[in-house]
C-alpha cells in the first residue's frame, strides 16, 4: 500500500493563524507556545473538537498523525470493542479518534505532564484513562488489545537533555526508544493483540531497521508483520504540504538518497 494523502483536516479555531518559521523544529516551538483548539475533520465532515495544551506537540501540520487518524476512521486499523493505548497521545486526537470508532476503552499516555485535561473532553468516558509515564513502564502485563505508536522522528544527540514536559518529546527520541517500546508492546499487549507504530527510517541506516525486527521477534510474529502504508519521506512531504514554498525546501532540503528516508506504519501482532 502506498502512502495516499489522508482525508484528515486539523483546522484551528483561532481568529488568527499562528505565525510559524520555516524550519520544523521552530514552527512545532511556535505551534505549542500557546494553548489551542482544533477542529477534527474527515472526509469533509467535523468529528469533534480537541484542545493541544501549551508544551504539547501541536499535531495540526503532523502529516504523520493525519494519517494515523485516517487509518482509523476509515478501519484500516480496527478498534471496536478492543482495549486500546494511545502512546505518546499528546493532545489525544488519535484516542479520541479510536472513542470515535467503539473501542472499549482507551488509555491516554504520554512521557509529557501538559497532557493532563483529556480526560475533561466530552468523548472521554468512565471507562477511559490517562497516565504519565516513560512508554508503558507503569503498565501492567498483558491487558490491551491494541497498541497505537507515533514515536518522535528524529534522534536526539546523545549530549543534548530534552526536557519531559516540553514539546520537544515530541519531536526527539532517545537511541533505544524503538527498542525499549518494542519490549514493552510485548509486554503489556495480549497475546494475538496489535501493535501499529510509525517508523521513520533513514534510507542510510536501514541496517537498523533490521535489527529492530530482529529484536521485535522475541514478541511478535513476524509472519503476520504488514504494512498499513509507507512511503519515501521527501515524495511524501511534496505531496502533503499545501504551502508551495515548505514543498521547495523539502525538494532542496533532501536532494538524493543521503538525506532521504523511509516511511511506514507497519502493524505487528504479539505472539499466541
Amino acid at each position: 500500500m502506498s502512502w495516499s494523502r489522508p482525508q484528515v483536516l486539523m483546522q484551528s479555531k483561532l481568529s488568527s493563524p499562528i505565525s510559524t518559521p520555516m524550519d520544523y523544529i521552530g514552527k512545532q516551538k511556535a505551534l505549542s507556545a500557546q494553548t489551542s483548539v482544533l477542529d477534527l475533520i474527515w472526509q469533509d465532515k467535523k468529528q469533534f473538537t480537541f484542545r493541544v495544551n501549551e508544551h504539547v506537540f501541536n499535531p495540526i501540520e503532523s502529516i504523520v498523525a493525519h494519517k494515523m487518524v485516517d487509518l482509523i476512521f476509515s478501519e484500516n486499523i480496527q478498534v471496536a470493542n478492543k482495549a486500546v493505548v494511545d502512546l505518546g497521545c499528546g493532545s489525544g486526537v488519535v484516542g479520541l479518534a479510536a472513542i470515535m470508532k467503539q473501542a472499549r476503552n482507551v488509555l491516554f499516555t504520554d512521557i509529557n505532564p501538559h497532557i493532563q485535561g483529556i480526560e475533561e473532553h466530552p468523548l472521554f468516558r468512565d471507562e477511559d484513562t490517562w497516565m504519565v509515564q516513560n512508554i508503558l513502564a507503569d503498565v501492567s502485563e498483558s491487558c490491551y488489545d491494541t497498541i497505537l505508536a507515533l514515536p518522535p522522528a528524529m534522534e536526539v544527540q546523545a549530549d543534548k537533555d530534552i526536557a519531559d514536559d516540553s514539546f520537544e518529546v515530541g519531536i526527539f527520541r532517545h537511541a533505544e526508544f524503538y527498542t525499549q517500546l518494542i519490549a514493552d508492546a510485548g509486554r503489556v499487549l495480549k497475546p494475538g493483540g496489535q501493535l501499529v507504530v510509525y517508523l521513520r527510517i533513514p534510507l542510510l541506516s536501514f541496517p537498523s531497521f533490521i535489527h529492530l525486527m530482529t529484536s521485535a521477534a522475541e514478541w511478535f510474529d513476524m509472519k503476520l508483520a504488514s504494512l498499513l502504508t509507507d512511503g519515501i519521506e521527501s515524495q511524501i512531504c511534496i505531496e502533503n504540504e499545501k504551502n508551495l514554498m515548505s514543498r521547495w525546501l523539502y525538494k532542496t532540503i533532501k536532494g538524493g538518497i543521503a538525506n532521504d528516508g523511509l516511511w511506514m506504519f507497519l502493524s505487528l501482532t504479539k505472539k499466541l
